[in-house]
């Protein structure tokens, strides 16, 4: 820890630089400069790299990203921070990133620091386009820092589910199947049929197309890092801010756990599969950011070290000592289970207690929302809760000449449990010394300004906020609605008790007579 408690060593680091980041108009992203813009205001520039868009202008898609309640305290304490932002336009899945020659050259004669999260994050995506975007975006960014003249820290973003096959997850690079240059060869030179056939042999034992291109990333970075200051940063499910810049819990996305809330306040998704003891390995997204940011000063601090000491160690003479091009890319497990476990059960008592003293008004049902382990059981409820529900409205809204929408949503649902199933089946154990230790070597000011100790968050005040959060940003009904969204759930609630005997008495009868209809045949058939 550096003697000089009082003053930021992470700002001091930043002061000057120049920054590129990937993934700035994603969820992460969007708070990473908030922070960085923030609390290193004495930075020079962020560089954000970002797909083309035929319709509006760099500066108009500026004005828009932060005209969110996100950047209200920047607004109010840095009216001209939009200033140390620049559009660099490019698409990550094109040779050299499509960035122009004179952005090219721009970002070699000044970036300092790459902050690389642009990915694809759906689960079903193709292999196609998953490897042109996760991993050979990584490739090109890659081949970009290693031109650029001043680069003191390069940081992946990558997941901490991408080595799911392994048990537990190690701070440490793993055996891939393929290298990564052999995957994108074989995905660029076959047909996007083709490598739709062989997927499932592909990705053998990866949940999803996801994880396995990012496990494909970091295998790149070890093969080809060689030299430059690399490192990895593994979170786990990202949600809602937890501490800033603003007092309730910010979030833009319904991924993850986040759609099962606004699914359940809203009384459409009633029950999920996932062990319920099982612990749910989420991370508020301003302490991804944080520890980010505080990675990305580890990475610069040791790499001039180690460049200093191999140059006073070459002065004195050949010496047998680990050089910068022998170093391998330190990684970052950024997770919350070993220090801070919160089951699914826990996490969803949580949500349905502060959920309810905050009701939506848009509800369509009251909050129901059961945690389901057994396959057949789940799979019975889904057809009683969610299926024959869904026809009998969509059947009503045809009669009454409106569009029908719950097939089409449940489909969706469907879909989604299945992808995520495996993340919620068991506890996935996951090492983190590296990130505790990254922690311990911050001064006090920097544990305090780039807070990403996950031991001390009280889930139960993360979870109020978080369920705040949910109502004002996503479902974007405000406080003032809240007396009338628990007045509509009490109705509600009525309601699904009325509809609910209704429908276990006709459940009764038709599975009775069901059962005598068959009974009668057996009868005719062996009689």
């Amino acid at each position: 820890m550096e003697d000089n408690q009082g003053v930021s060593q992470i700002r001091n680091s930043f002061a000057g630089a120049n920054i590129l980041l990937t993934g700035g108009t994603g969820f992460l992203g969007k708070v990473l400069i908030e922070k960085l813009l923030r609390c290193c205001p004495e930075l020079n520039k962020i560089y954000l790299l970002v797909r083309k868009k035929k319709n509006k202008d760099p500066q108009t898609r500026l004005k828009e990203q932060f005209d969110d309640v996100l950047y209200e305290t920047l607004h109010k304490d840095q009216p001209a921070f939009i200033k140390k932002v620049e559009i660099l336009e490019g698409e990550m899945d094109s040779e050299n990133l499509g960035l122009t020659d004179q952005d090219w050259l721009t970002v070699c004669d000044k970036v300092n620091f790459v902050l690389h999260g642009a990915a694809t994050v759906r689960f079903d995506e193709t292999l196609n386009k998953a490897v042109r975007i996760n991993t050979r975006g990584t490739k090109e960014m890659l081949k970009l820092a290693r031109c650029c003249k001043y680069l003191e820290a390069f940081v992946y973003i990558s997941t901490a589910y991408c080595n799911l096959p392994q048990q537990p997850i190690e701070e440490k690079f793993y055996d891939f199947p393929l290298t990564s240059d052999l995957l994108i060869d074989v995905v660029e030179r076959l047909d996007s049929k083709t490598v739709d056939d062989i997927t499932p042999g592909l990705i053998g034992m990866y949940p999803n197309t996801y994880c396995y291109t990012k496990a494909a990333a970091e295998n790149h970075l070890l093969k080809h890092s060689q030299g430059l200051p690399v490192a990895i940063l593994r979170p786990s499910v990202v949600i809602s801010t937890a501490k800033g810049p603003i007092p309730l819990g910010w979030i833009d996305n319904i991924y993850g756990p986040t759609g099962i809330c606004v699914g359940a306040s809203v009384g459409i998704i009633r029950l999920i599969k996932c062990n319920p003891d099982a612990v749910a390995d989420f991370v508020p997204a301003d302490f991804v950011a944080n520890a980010c940011i505080a990675v990305a000063w580890k990475t610069a601090r040791d790499h001039k070290k180690t460049s200093e000491r191999t140059l006073e160690d070459h002065s004195e003479g050949p010496k047998d000592v680990e050089t910068k091009a022998d170093q391998i890319p330190r990684v970052y497990n950024y997770v919350s289970g070993n220090q801070n476990p919160l089951t699914f059960r826990n996490f969803m008592n949580y949500a349905h207690t502060h959920g309810f003293t905050m009701a939506p008004s848009k509800a369509v049902w009251c909050y129901m929302l059961f945690l389901i382990n057994n396959a057949l059981l789940f799979r019975t409820l889904n057809i009683l809760l969610h299926w024959i529900p869904a026809y009998v409205c969509d059947g009503v809204a045809v009669m009454i000449g409106k569009k029908p929408m719950l097939k089409n949503v449940y489909s969706k649902i469907d879909k989604w449990i299945h992808f995520n199933e495996i993340f919620a089946s068991q506890t996935w154990k996951m090492r983190n010394s590296n990130t505790l230790e990254l922690f311990k070597e911050l001064n006090e000011t920097d544990q305090h300004i780039f807070d990403f100790d996950i031991s001390a968050l009280d889930w139960n005040s993360y979870m109020y906020n978080y369920m705040m959060g949910i109502r004002l940003f996503l479902i974007k009904e405000p406080k003032e609605t809240i007396p009338r969204g628990i007045t509509k759930q009490y109705l509600l609630i009525i309601a699904n008790y009325i509809v609910m005997t209704i429908y276990a008495i006709a459940l009764f009868w038709f599975v009775k007579l069901l059962g005598g209809g068959v009974l009668k045949l057996m009868y005719k058939v062996f009689s």
